[in-house]
C-alpha cells in the first residue's frame, strides 16, 4: 500500500538555497516534491535530509498564507 513520504528539506552546497517540501501523495512531482537541481543556480549538487519540526511547520505556514493571501 503508498504511503506519504515524510517531508525533506533540500540543500544547494553552491548556493545555500533551502527548499522544505511536504508530499502530498507517493506520486512525487519534481520541482515541487522532489529536486534534482537547485532552481536558483542549475547546480546539480543537491543534498536531502528529513526536515526537522521547525522546517516543516514553516513550510505549512507559508503554504497556508500563499493560499490565504
Amino acid at each position: 500500500m503508498p504511503r506519504q513520504p515524510h517531508p525533506f528539506t533540500f540543500m544547494c552546497t553552491r548556493c545555500s538555497w533551502t527548499k522544505t517540501t511536504i508530499p502530498l501523495s507517493d506520486a512525487l512531482v519534481i520541482g515541487r516534491d522532489w529536486f534534482t537541481q537547485c532552481p536558483k543556480c542549475g547546480s546539480e549538487s543537491l543534498k536531502h535530509v528529513p526536515a526537522s519540526q521547525r522546517e516543516i511547520l514553516k513550510a505549512r505556514l507559508e503554504q497556508f498564507f500563499r493560499l490565504h493571501s
